[in-house]
């Protein structure tokens, strides 16, 4: 008490100033029809300035959130564009054999590119079902590499800018299909391996992914004839694949998780072992 009593002792007159202040502000608002308005409408740009700055605050903050609610709506949409493909016109029920495939969204963490042998680290692993042997897309327009090992949290992909890299692809609207391959240092370029001759093929072709494997359905877009050569001596085209998919700025990413690709590998390793 002692203390309150000093400080009106202290400070009495500048607090009976801001109290009379106050009382005036009140009078003259209250009372007087013009700066009644004025102070309406000055309190209103007030309050919208920091609504505005309140609803910046709260979008940064739910950023995150909304980012990951995208890519769960790409992955949907993407998952359509397989069923797609592999079903024409007439899209099967969710329970049917085409909807085999489903695409886990990520990010990613960390990335080479100007490598001979180039890796990238997804910031998900097995305790999301990502496993060893899946393949993984950036959109529908980009094919990013393999896993190639898995942690709780982390999974590391063998890029397509990999000398190791094999990927199993097809001509769009033609019959060709051969071994995608990386055998140059530019990130945007490929080659198109054991492609016979005898194919009818051209300069500006599309190339997709032919199905042929577990790790992807066909139909993915990989990129386009840039140059077709045919080389004496030998039964196959020589093909260089100008990539849809730049590598060099890829940021997100998404793995295929293939329902039915354990089951196939089983029976193709006992086939194998007779």
């Amino acid at each position: 008490m002692y203390n309150v009593i000093q400080l009106f002792v202290k400070f009495g007159a500048h607090i009976l100033f801001v109290l009379l202040e106050i009382f005036c502000f009140y009078f003259i608002i209250n009372y007087n029809k013009t700066q009644k308005e004025i102070y309406l409408n000055s309190s209103n740009v007030f309050a919208a300035k920091i609504a505005a700055q309140k609803a910046k605050i709260a979008n940064f903050a739910n950023l995150r959130k909304e980012n990951d609610s995208l890519m769960h709506e790409n992955a949907t949409l993407i998952e359509n564009l397989i069923l797609r493909e592999y079903s024409g016109d007439n899209i099967p029920d969710n329970d049917s054999i085409y909807s085999q495939y489903n695409l886990i969204p990520t990010t990613i963490c960390n990335s080479t590119v100007n490598l001979r042998n180039n890796h990238l680290t997804l910031c998900k692993g097995n305790r999301e079902g990502i496993r060893s042997g899946m393949g993984v897309i950036a959109s529908s327009k980009g094919i990013i590499g393999i896993v190639n090992n898995t942690s709780a949290n982390y999974a590391q992909v063998m890029t397509l800018l990999n000398s190791q890299t094999r990927i199993s692809c097809a001509i769009k609207n033609r019959k060709g299909h051969g071994s995608l391959v990386w055998r140059d240092i530019d990130p945007l370029r490929m080659s198109m391996e054991s492609v016979p001759k005898h194919e009818k093929i051209l300069v500006g072709d599309t190339v997709i992914t032919s199905g042929y494997s577990t790790m992807f359905p066909r139909g993915i877009l990989v990129g386009r004839i840039e140059k077709l050569k045919t080389i004496p001596g030998s039964n196959n085209y020589d093909i260089t694949i100008r990539l849809f998919n730049d590598l060099t700025n890829v940021k997100y990413a998404y793995v295929i998780q293939n329902r039915f690709g354990e089951e196939q590998l089983k029976l193709e390793r006992e086939g194998n072992s007779e």
